[in-house]
């Protein structure tokens, strides 16, 4: 496989997002954000350690769910987005493409990429979550009939909020 500056630029910024993520998850209440600001005071309400694993793996698992129901035979853009989408979701299919947003334009983008028969196979080679992230590597394959074609390495960044998916981003 060839990889691109592209690949490089992107991997290399998701990777200081994934840090900077994980560096807010795992600050103690009450240290200074960076920066040198004021100490935030701490909230009784902060989850534990075992709720916010337990919160990562559900979020974990909603993404996956997701990316399994591209290869469903035939894939419901409209069930998509309702089961695993949020109301006021973004769905970006590419650093090079407009993000879109809310149910509506979701499945009017899904349909684009289903209508002429087509499914997918979401092949997902690595998954981590901080807090609502969820960011897996992955390998997309286009399945028409009985054969699959045009493999491609995408990275996908998916936020999470109350269960369903906020925001999309993947990054070819």
């Amino acid at each position: 496989m060839r990889v691109t500056r592209r690949d490089v630029v992107a991997a290399g910024g998701l990777g200081a997002f994934a840090l900077a993520v994980s560096q807010m998850a795992q600050a103690a209440p009450g240290d200074a954000p960076a920066g040198g600001a004021a100490p935030v005071s701490p909230n009784l309400n902060t989850p534990s350690a075992a709720s916010t694993a337990t919160i990562e793996k559900a979020n974990i698992q909603l993404v996956k769910d997701f990316c399994k129901a591209w290869g469903d035979d035939p894939p419901d853009a409209e069930e998509m987005a309702n089961k695993y989408l949020a109301d006021d979701c973004v769905v970006r299919f590419g650093d090079t493409i407009d993000p879109v947003t809310g149910h509506d334009a979701a499945i009017a983008l899904f349909q684009t990429f289903l209508s002429n028969g087509e499914r997918y196979d979401l092949k997902i080679l690595e998954t981590f979550a901080r807090g609502p992230v969820v960011v897996n590597s992955r390998v997309d394959s286009t399945i028409k009939g009985t054969h699959t074609t045009h493999p491609t390495s995408v990275v996908g960044v998916f936020i999470v909020r109350n269960g369903k998916i906020k925001e999309w981003s993947d990054y070819v």
